[in-house]
């Protein structure tokens, strides 16, 4: 009896796990290139995830984030490339609004929006501060049309790529040092002669 729902349910659950995997990844990886191809795959297994859910805008959005990360993949050697990614964020709100469902849409749009600006960035502070505010509208997209794996993986992407973000910022280091020969170490009583 249980088994019928999870069959039926079966592509949606393993897009959206797949989805996840790559998303929450995304973030972690240094480089740009490799930060958008890792995107890329996520794209592609959210579109799948939102189709499978019925969430038009948002699959639709994300087939059209695809063709804008190949644009972005190439923008830094091709001013076309570059022109095309921009007019592709053009395009994706059009279509939102075209595709509009209520406000979840209006949530789809500036989320896309906000990440494909992030991925034409060849600044990797701006990339990374551009993805985290996509991730909030894509956090808040999910929680009301109750994609709840998607919401899982956003939130899991927007954590890591916090982390990095932090990471990139700040260089934490601990260092363990070797007291020398005239200093005691700590907790051990200096003894006099």
């Amino acid at each position: 009896m249980i088994a019928m729902p999870l069959t039926q349910d079966a592509p949606a659950i393993l897009t959206g796990i797949a989805a996840t995997l790559c998303l929450s990844a995304a973030p972690m990886f240094r480089s740009r290139r490799m930060i958008l191809l890792v995107q890329l795959g996520a794209a592609l297994c959210f579109s799948a995830h939102y189709l499978c859910l019925g969430l038009t805008v948002a699959a639709v959005a994300n087939m059209l984030g695809m063709v804008q990360i190949g644009a972005a993949l190439f923008a830094e050697k091709s001013r076309a490339m570059s022109r095309l990614g921009y007019a592709l964020i053009g395009l994706m709100a059009l279509l939102g609004f075209a595709f509009w469902q209520g406000p979840v849409s209006g949530l789809a749009v500036a989320a896309m929006v906000l990440i494909a600006l992030a991925r034409m960035q060849a600044n990797e502070l701006r990339l990374r501060g551009l993805l985290l505010a996509g991730g909030c509208f894509w956090m808040m997209h999910d929680f009301m049309g109750a994609a709840w794996i998607a919401l899982a993986a956003d939130i899991g992407a927007f954590a890591m790529g916090a982390v990095t973000l932090f990471l990139v910022l700040f260089r934490v280091t601990i260092e363990w040092r070797v007291p020398s020969a005239g200093v005691p170490a700590a907790g051990v009583p200096a003894v006099r002669a």
